[in-house]
């Protein structure tokens, strides 16, 4: 039962901080070419120019599509064709924690120098980094097993994760790179690569212009799309622990409405374990006690009542019956 109390309630806990700001804009879509998507509660909704993001929204582009999105803070997040990134934060403290997620693609993140009228930064994240809010711009191609990080203007200081471990704080000069695979250490030489270059995004070679004026005063509703799968959001599913979570609550309702979305999640649940005391309550219920012995017979409680202290139980003697006289 304890088990079952600890999961739910650290889910809750983290689902709470999702929706706190829900109603909150942390950033606006300001360019969008060919298709994305945002995954928003339990649905899905086709991503459009002006569409005002909500904190817990996560944005997915197609293939050979490219979105700028204008956060809060006046600093901006552009993704490349098929990235992965959930926008996260909270409202209502005095120093509101704001991240960004990054999954997987292709990405540039453009800091700014803090005004004390802007929203609270935003932090980067990913499985195998951190960087800090930062005044300078970074490109960075990743996945949860390896990055690779450019620093086009400023300075960054990243933290590299460690299992189990405390990150490791590096700082980055401008024109430096940075590489990494999961097994081991990172490496920072001076200048990327001739192949990395070649794949920057094309969008990404250039510092594009805010559009933020555009859209400061027309709100977009997005459209919604067809309802997603467990394929769609596996990777958000099997993510580390502090992220997939909260997803839960989030669509712990999906699960019992969608059959092949349960059935997916219990074939799989080694890689989301919280989710079996939602979906198996039963198995966590607080076991019954062993029933009691059943008393001695009233009989025998009797006899017993009656000896004398330390003497021996009598034996009854069995009687026979004469002889019949012949």
């Amino acid at each position: 039962m304890a088990v079952f109390r600890s999961f739910v309630v650290a889910a809750l806990l983290a689902a709470a901080s999702w929706s706190a700001g829900a109603a909150e804009a942390s950033g606006t879509i300001t360019i969008l070419e060919g298709e994305a998507q945002i995954f928003r509660g339990v649905s899905r909704y086709v991503a459009a120019e002006g569409v005002r993001l909500q904190f817990g929204d996560i944005v997915e582009t197609g293939d050979n599509a490219f979105i700028q999105i204008e956060l809060s803070d006046q600093s901006t997040l552009q993704l490349g064709a098929i990235s992965r990134a959930m926008i996260n934060g909270g409202a209502g403290k005095p120093k509101p924690e704001r991240w960004i997620y990054f999954m997987n693609g292709w990405g540039k993140f453009s800091g700014v120098r803090r005004d004390p009228k802007a929203d609270a930064p935003y932090d980067l994240r990913a499985p195998l980094f951190e960087v800090p809010p930062t005044p300078g711009i970074v490109v960075f191609q990743a996945t949860p097993s390896d990055v690779r990080l450019f620093v086009e203007r400023g300075e960054a200081k990243l933290a590299e994760r460690q299992r189990g471990g405390a990150p490791a704080n590096i700082t980055l000069k401008l024109g430096d790179t940075y590489s990494r695979k999961a097994s081991g250490r990172g490496t920072v030489v001076q200048d990327p690569s001739p192949e990395f270059l070649a794949k920057v995004p094309r969008n990404f070679r250039d510092t594009l212009p805010s559009r933020m004026e555009r859209f400061r005063d027309q709100e977009v509703k997005p459209k919604e799309a067809p309802d997603f799968g467990y394929a769609d959001v596996e990777l958000w599913l099997k993510a580390e622990p502090y992220i997939r979570r909260p997803f839960v609550q989030r669509w712990k309702a999906k699960a019992f409405k969608d059959a092949a979305f349960k059935q997916a999640i219990v074939t799989d649940m080694s890689s989301h374990p919280e989710w079996d005391p939602i979906l198996f309550p039963e198995k966590y219920l607080p076991k019954e006690p062993p029933p009691a012995p059943p008393p001695a017979p009233a009989a025998t409680q009797t006899s017993q009542a009656n000896q004398a202290p330390g003497s021996t139980p009598a034996t009854a003697t069995p009687t026979t019956n004469p002889s019949p006289t012949k």
